[in-house]
C-alpha cells in the first residue's frame, strides 16, 4: 500500500485514496473543523488560499466585520471550493489558529532538539515566550482570536482549541527535559499557565504604550510561579 504524503494548512497527512492517517496531533483536531481535507495538491493549495486570506483579513477587520465573501474575493477562489471544505467562517479561524499553533511549536521543538535551549528551566521558559511574543508581531493572524472569542452561536469539541494543544506539547517538552520534582498537578499546571499567558499577552496589546511592559513582566512574573510548582522541589 502506498502512502502519498501531501500538506494541508501546512500540516503532513498520509493519504492513501480515500483513508487518512494523521502524522500530525494538531491533524486530529483540524478534522473536527473542517467539512473535509483536501486529497490532492490542488485542493490544499485552494484551502492555503483561504486560510491565509482570513489571516490577511483578521489583520485589519473585527471578527464580526469578516464575511465568507470577503474570504473567498481576497482568497480568488469560487464561493463553491470554499463551502467544498469549510462550512462557516468560524471553521477557517479555528483552522487558522491550529497552523499558527503548529508553527509556534515547531519553533519550540527546534530549540529543543537543536541545542539551543538554556539549561535553567525558568531561562528556557523565557525563550518560548519570546518565540510566542516574536510570532505575535510577525505572523498575520497569529494569536488574533481565541476559539473562547468566537461567540456565533455554536460550540466545539474543546479538544480543537490551540491552546489545549500548546499546554500539551510544551508539558510534553519541559517534563521530558527537566522533569517533575515540585507536587503541583502537571496537566493542570500548564492549562492555566497557557491560558494566564494568553489573556495578558492579549491585555498587553491593548493598554497604552508605557504599560505594556508592567504588564508583560507581570506576566511573566505568574507563568514562572505557577510552573515552579511542577519543577521546583516541594
Amino acid at each position: 500500500m502506498k502512502l502519498v504524503p501531501i500538506l494541508c494548512l501546512g500540516l503532513p497527512v498520509r493519504i492513501h485514496q480515500d483513508v487518512r492517517v494523521p502524522e500530525n496531533p494538531a491533524e486530529n483536531r483540524l478534522a473536527k473543523v473542517m467539512r473535509r481535507q483536501p486529497v490532492q495538491q490542488r485542493g490544499a493549495a485552494t484551502v492555503t488560499a483561504i486560510v491565509d486570506a482570513c489571516a490577511q483579513l483578521l489583520n485589519e477587520y473585527d471578527y464580526d466585520d469578516i464575511t465568507t465573501a470577503r474570504i473567498v474575493e481576497l482568497a480568488g477562489v469560487p464561493i463553491g471550493s470554499f463551502y467544498q471544505y469549510f462550512p462557516d467562517k468560524r471553521s477557517v479561524v479555528h483552522a487558522l489558529a491550529l497552523r499558527g499553533m503548529e508553527e509556534y511549536l515547531g519553533r519550540v521543538e527546534t530549540l529543543f532538539n537543536e541545542g539551543q535551549l538554556a539549561a535553567n528551566w525558568r531561562e528556557a521558559v523565557q525563550q518560548v515566550v519570546g518565540v510566542y511574543l516574536r510570532m505575535l508581531a510577525e505572523m498575520p493572524g497569529f494569536g488574533r482570536v481565541r476559539f473562547s472569542d468566537l461567540f456565533d452561536g455554536h460550540r466545539l469539541d474543546a479538544s480543537v482549541d490551540q491552546y489545549e494543544l500548546m499546554a500539551e506539547r510544551l508539558r510534553e517538552l519541559f517534563v521530558g527535559r527537566f522533569g517533575v520534582r515540585g507536587d503541583a498537578p502537571v496537566d493542570l499546571t500548564f492549562r492555566m499557565a497557557t491560558q494566564t499567558a494568553d489573556a495578558m499577552y492579549k491585555l498587553a496589546e491593548r493598554v497604552e504604550p508605557a504599560e505594556r511592559p508592567v504588564v508583560l513582566r507581570t506576566a511573566d512574573g505568574v507563568i514562572l510561579r505557577l510552573l515552579s510548582g511542577v519543577f521546583d522541589p516541594a
